[in-house]
């Protein structure tokens, strides 16, 4: 190695070392997430025959949101928000009263939650207007946890906190959509990219610009992951292909553009271990 290639590499590596990284998802967030593992795995293991998005984003001029779960099930489309909540939960005009009991003090804490029926009914409009397509969307909240005690709820909005009740749901109720109003709508929503850093178990859903994802002699639109293994003054991206293959790519520092609710950020790929582009889940 010459000199110039000598320091040229530790520049390299001081370069790196001081690149931006995702943002810290707070304990919360992160519970959230792994609730939704556990939904989608129970789904498809449930529903066999259903195809599933998970976190669709919404990008409109009216505002942003995002869709948990998105189910297209024969004919029948369900938009579905899947809530982590504990204790006992009564619903009130804006949204739901939290009450937990402190297992060590007996201590009872109430809390104010937003209304999840509202949150996904304001995702659903805007998803009709991001996909003009005439389909019937399902609304569904569904309460997931292991110390979920009770929910009251006096609206009419559909919901539930047992598995079965809401596959039994699936399976024999909603409703169905006209000609193939459903399959294009669901085929047509765009489910979100997945990054995650080990430090700090950092993670984001977004939506990474494909044209920062080409790299030579691999086709952009059969990547499913990329594992990153890191150096010193490079990486190597492990690229999973669809048709189960894996290309290695080596690169000195690169970087993808991603849309994050309607934010364009980017992030160097030294400071990620693992990209997962956005799919439909199915058997």
């Amino acid at each position: 190695m010459g000199i110039r290639a000598f320091f040229h590499k530790i520049k390299m590596g001081f370069v790196r070392a001081g690149e931006s990284s995702i943002p810290y998802v707070n304990e919360a967030k992160r519970y959230g997430n792994y609730g939704e593992d556990e939904f989608t795995y129970m789904l498809r293991r449930e529903l066999p025959s259903c195809k599933i998005k998970r976190n669709i984003v919404i990008s409109t001029a009216e505002g942003n949101a995002e869709i948990d779960c998105l189910v297209l099930y024969e004919n029948k489309l369900f938009a579905i928000e899947v809530k982590r909540w504990k204790g006992c939960l009564t619903e009130r005009e804006d949204g739901f009263l939290q009450e937990k009991t402190d297992r060590w003090t007996g201590e009872t804490h109430t809390k104010f939650l937003k209304s999840p029926f509202k949150q996904l009914g304001r995702a659903i409009y805007l998803l009709r207007k991001q996909v003009p397509v005439k389909a019937w969307v399902n609304a569904v909240v569904f309460f997931e946890d292991d110390e979920l005690e009770s929910v009251s709820v006096f609206s009419e909005n559909v919901w539930f906190d047992r598995y079965q009740d809401l596959v039994a749901h699936i399976r024999n109720g909603g409703k169905s959509s006209l000609g193939s109003g459903a399959i294009d709508l669901f085929e047509k929503c765009v489910p979100a990219d997945y990054l995650y850093a080990n430090a700090w178990g950092k993670s984001l859903h977004c939506i990474i610009n494909r044209a920062t994802l080409r790299f030579d002699g691999v086709p952009v639109d059969k990547i499913v992951s990329i594992r990153i293994s890191h150096h010193w003054s490079y990486d190597e991206l492990f690229v999973k292909l669809t048709d189960g293959s894996e290309r290695i790519i080596t690169l000195e520092n690169g970087k993808i553009q991603v849309s994050d609710n309607g934010r364009i950020s980017t992030y160097a790929l030294c400071k990620l271990d693992y990209i997962e582009l956005g799919k439909t889940l199915i058997q």
